[in-house]
């Protein structure tokens, strides 16, 4: 059976319950995967690549990394969706480090070849990023609202 359906993560009937980023499923679902291809693919795969799992690791981290870039494109403000995707891009990426790390250990380099190939999504710095932007929006909001207050007294 290759598709199971994880109906906690997929079921949105609820309105109180609104359904994930879809961001944020993707990388649920690229961690299973991940998980799934070391177990059950890169022991045979080792046969013909000493770092498969690795190597599997750095090409997911490069398609999910893709996505992510092109939806950190479209975003201008903090919001509890973009938290989310980012959480879950930071989780993802963690994982994918760790699988590719474990699978090199024993390489000639340590790993470091195939961690340079994994450049990092850098979810906290845009967390940061878009914080300050908010703060600054609402601290010019609150100026303008007391200078209007002020100037009507």
């Amino acid at each position: 059976k290759m598709e199971v359906v994880d109906s906690s993560r997929r079921s949105y009937g609820n309105p109180r319950n609104p359904p994930p980023p879809v961001l944020s499923v993707l990388a649920l679902d690229i961690c299973d995967l991940v998980k799934y291809e070391k177990e059950v693919f890169s022991p045979v795969l080792k046969k013909w690549h000493p770092l498969a799992a690795g190597v599997a690791a750095a090409t997911l981290h490069a398609c999910y990394g893709s996505e992510l870039k092109q939806f950190l494109s479209g975003i201008t403000e903090l919001t509890p969706d973009a938290v989310e995707v980012l959480k879950s891009a930071d989780n993802l990426e963690k994982e994918l480090v760790n699988i590719a790390v474990e699978d090199s250990v024993d390489s000639e380099d340590g790993g470091k070849g195939i961690i340079r190939e994994m450049p990092p999504y850098e979810a906290e710095s845009v967390v940061a990023s878009l914080a300050k932007t908010w703060i600054k929006l609402r601290a010019e909001s609150l100026r303008e609202w007391v200078d209007s207050n002020l100037q009507q007294e």
